[in-house]
């Protein structure tokens, strides 16, 4: 195959998922100039060894792999961190509670009436969600990979991935609570919630 037909073959599969692309990257960095960076960065290496990629299988999931290993290398500690929790050292639950907590009282001081509407409510809850539970919630949840696609993408057991998945529902579902009684003054329990999973 010629390189301008490859290139085309290419854009056809790879274009449709720059939006999603973009939104995992967003995930990682939390920084919307970290994320244009990484997606060019995930396109380039992704063209670059476009002949190894398998036609007819998930090209989503082998463009977010291709994306956490560019992650992993460019930013080892944050990534570690975001994509490996368990290797690193995080605080106890208290902390995590407090830090959830102040969150949820700033948010809770400038949301004002119930104008907000869900989405912004679901995105600010995940906001608030430990990086290990919000990359799995997002994979899961938003970008639709299985336990199996997600565990090889993490490169973690599945059984670590549908841990993290429950915490990260339960606490999702809590925050959203939250948001939902904002005029009661109810904050989200997230005691027995661990970041480690």
């Amino acid at each position: 195959m010629d390189l301008d037909k490859q290139r085309d073959v290419f854009e056809a599969i790879v274009l449709p998922h720059l939006d999603a692309l973009y939104g995992f990257a967003l995930v990682l960095t939390r920084d919307p100039a970290e994320a244009e960076d990484l997606v060019q960065d995930t396109y380039v290496r992704a063209l670059q060894f476009f002949h190894r990629y398998e036609q007819g299988t998930n090209c989503k999931a082998w463009l977010f792999t291709i994306m956490k290993r560019i992650f992993l290398n460019r930013v080892p500690q944050r990534a570690r961190e975001v994509l490996c929790p368990e290797q690193t050292q995080h605080g106890d639950n208290d902390e995590l509670i407090e830090s959830l907590d102040s969150h949820m009282n700033v948010m809770n001081a400038v949301h004002g009436g119930r104008d907000e509407i869900f989405r912004q409510d679901v995105v600010k809850a995940l906001e608030l969600l430990p990086d290990s539970f919000r990359v799995v919630v997002v994979l899961r949840d938003i970008e639709g990979f299985s336990y199996s696609e997600i565990a090889h993408m993490l490169d973690c057991p599945m059984g670590t991935v549908m841990s993290r998945l429950s915490r990260g529902r339960d606490l999702l579902r809590q925050l959203l609570r939250a948001y939902a009684n904002v005029d009661n003054q109810h904050e989200p329990n997230v005691k027995g919630l661990s970041p480690n999973a």
